[in-house]
Formats: C-alpha cells, structure tokens, sequence
C-alpha cells in the first residue's frame, strides 16, 4: 500500500480556547463616563438551579487581555447580582471589557447568567439593555460570517461594535451600504483572551462616515470571536443591543475537495460548494509515519490558488500545490474534529472545512 494514500489531514475543531468550554462569555460590560455625558455600569446575575452548591470564576478581560477575577460562591438555588461589576469586583474606574464565567463542567447546564448594561442620566434616570451570555463553543469560528445590522437612522443613534476573541483571530471587516455597495475593507487580528470595542465603528475602522442601514460584516477567517454591537439614541442615551448573527459566507472558489492518493483524482468532493468537504475523512493516528493528501481548489475561472493551513492540528503544508502532511497523535484515536483552509485565488479568500474522523 502505498504509504501516503492513508492520507490524513489534521485539525480538531476543538480551538484552542482560551476559556474553558464550560464558559460563558458576556462580550462587553464596562463602567466610567461615555459619549455626549452618559455614565455607563454593567450588573451581572447569576442563578443556581441546582440543590447542590457551586462556584463561579468572573474573568474580566480587556484589550490587553485577563485584567482580573473573582471567585463567586453560588448556594443551592440561590440568585447573586453583582452591581457596577467592572468596577466593584475588578476595580477599574474607566474601562469597557468581556466578562467570562467560567463554570465546573458538571454544573455548566444549572447556572443561568444574565448581564445588563445602562447609562445613568444626570437626572437619575436609567436607559439599559441587556447583554446577553454567550456559550464560548457558539463563537464564530474560521469560514463564519458574522453580520451586525447598523441603526436606519445614522443621525439619531451612534454604532459602536467589538468583539471578543476566544482565540487568536484574524477578521476581515466589511462596510456594506443599504444598497450593496462595499464602501470599505480591513483585515485586522487579535489576541486571544482579548476585547475590542470601536466607538462609532463604521468611522473607526473604515475612516467613513455612516450611513442609515449600514450593516458591517466580519468574516472569520482564523480562530474564532463572539461580536456584538450597540446602537445608542444620541439625544436620550438609550442603548440598544444589537446581536450579531452568524452566517455562512458566499464562496467564490473554485474547492473541487481532497485527492486522497495524489494521482490527480478528487476522490473526497465539496459537490454542493457549500465550503465544506462532503463527508469526513479517516485519519489514521499513531502510526510511526505521516499521512498525506493534496487540496485541489483554484479561482472562478481556473486561476491558481494559494493555500493556508487555519485551526489545524499536527499538519502543515509542504508544497505549494496544496499537499498537506500530518502525523496526528495516537491520543485523538476515536474523536472527530476538522481540518480549516484559508484559500485564496482570482482576488477572493474562502474559508473551507474539512471534517475529521482520527482512526
């Protein structure tokens, strides 16, 4: 038999997080002044539902990364809320970040998280909104598009944005007008653990000015994030949350799928063109030599294709026709997971997935 058909290609999908898989992650929580006098604070709730007790870890991160935590005791049943949490429990004055909660695994389901944040008036009143908990395992990972719908007024209400970065990411952000137009590109990376919030977003990223119906775009095309926005009535100082919602991006390459033997055959397909292989591949793990396979892909008119190996384990490329060599660990015998490429040919990168079966 020939040694490289027993191909295997390498990547769980098990990122490499920097929270925990029991985590929650509340993407912005903050305290200290804000824009045209607002004076913002962030309360979290918790809730056990089980009759036994347990304990959170509250992570706050910041955009240089975990910038303290606490250690919350949950009785039996029992509700904690934490008031101007960023500033009483991790001391800061003036500072927006995420917030994890990082839970024992067994307790994960019993433990339900809530957040708000809101703008105290000088007259005491309050305009808030909730902020909701994220599963860390539901980020946008690598081939995700996430999508934030800007306000349909860019007069009355401000657009601010961020993101969490569960690990280490690479974002493309778009600019897309009401009626189609990209009107701007950056790709930019971040470290994992860290948050980012863009004030008035569409200007601090794109340098343009926003427009009513403006919707900005993220695709993820290395590790994974949690995004979010607020839109933020100027006159009032009422915040609304705005989620983000995950698709799937267009894919404008050419990815025929995986020629196991390398004999110029495409013996695994992407048939549908949905960006992610058909069915999983064997991977055989422990062997003592490596598996290899080539990614067949190119351009919507034949242009050649580059290739980079995303989120990947134990695999790497040797050559620039796509031929990838992996020698995954006998410890993954039994699991499944994926592989992720980033290709890139005729003036468009996708994102495609390939799903591993590690035998």
């Amino acid at each position: 038999m020939n040694l490289k058909s027993i191909l295997t290609t390498a990547s769980l999908a098990l990122l490499p997080l920097s929270a925990g898989a029991a985590s929650y992650i509340i993407p912005a929580a903050g305290t200290g002044p804000g824009a045209n006098g607002s004076h913002w604070q962030s309360e979290v709730t918790l809730h056990n539902v089980s009759t036994a007790a347990t304990s959170a870890k509250l992570i706050y991160h910041d955009i240089n990364g975990a910038a303290g935590a606490v250690d919350i005791a949950l009785p039996p049943h029992a509700t904690i809320s934490i008031a101007d949490i960023v500033k009483n429990k991790f001391g800061k004055d003036s500072s927006t970040g995420a917030i994890e909660v990082a839970l024992p695994d067994a307790d994960f389901a019993r433990v339900a998280v809530t957040s708000r944040t809101f703008n105290t008036s000088d007259s005491g009143a309050e305009f808030g909104q909730d902020i909701p908990a994220v599963k860390a395992s539901d980020a946008a990972a690598a081939g995700d598009l996430a999508v934030l719908n800007a306000p349909s007024s860019a007069d009355a209400y401000r657009f601010n944005f961020g993101l969490y970065a569960i690990a280490d990411a690479t974002v493309t952000w778009q600019l897309v007008r009401a009626d189609g137009t990209i009107a701007g590109e950056k790709e930019l990376s971040y470290t994992a653990g860290t948050q980012m919030q863009y004030a008035s977003g569409v200007s601090a990223i794109f340098g343009a000015d926003a427009k009513n119906d403006d919707v900005v775009q993220a695709s993820v095309t290395k590790g994974s994030a949690i995004f979010y926005g607020s839109a933020i009535n100027n006159a009032s100082g009422d915040p609304t949350f705005v989620p983000s919602v995950k698709t799937k991006p267009e894919i404008r390459i050419n990815f025929e799928g995986v020629d196991i033997d390398e004999n110029g055959t495409v013996d695994l397909k992407d048939a549908d063109r949905d960006g992610v292989l058909d069915q999983a591949m064997d991977v055989f793990t422990g062997q003592g030599f490596p598996n290899y396979f080539r990614l067949v892909a190119s351009g919507e008119h034949g242009e050649p294709a580059t290739f980079e190996l995303v989120d990947a384990v134990d695999a790497q490329l040797i050559d620039a026709n796509g031929t990838v060599i992996m020698a995954p660990s006998a410890a993954l015998h039994g699991q499944s997971g994926s592989m992720k490429v980033r290709i890139t040919a005729g003036g468009s990168t996708a994102v495609v997935t390939i799903p591993l079966n590690f035998r």
